[in-house]
């Protein structure tokens, strides 16, 4: 079953401090905006960020998941031209 909301928060811009969170329909998801809120821990009118809840840790799973690269030799173009001439089947 597919899944139909998702739940935004809201934070200041300045400190990271959690304004509000809300659950809103995919098609109504909107996480651009240019307001300013009133931010409880700066006491000032700050520019918010929102950002869907636990994207940040899904992404840092998902990427933990990727295959390693393979360790590459520190190889001078000189090096590596005498190797291939040396042996041009490799």
């Amino acid at each position: 079953m597919p899944i139909n909301e998702v739940t935004i928060v809201s934070r200041c811009a300045r400190c990271s401090y959690t304004l509000a969170t809300t659950t809103v329909k995919k098609d109504n998801m909107r996480l651009m905006s240019s307001d300013l809120v009133w931010c409880e821990k700066c006491q000032a009118d700050c520019p918010q960020v929102r950002d869907i809840l636990d994207r940040a840790s899904t992404v840092s799973s998902e990427q933990s998941n990727y295959p390693g690269n393979p360790a590459v030799e520190n190889v001078s173009a000189a090096e590596f031209r005498r190797s291939r001439r040396a042996n041009p089947n490799s």
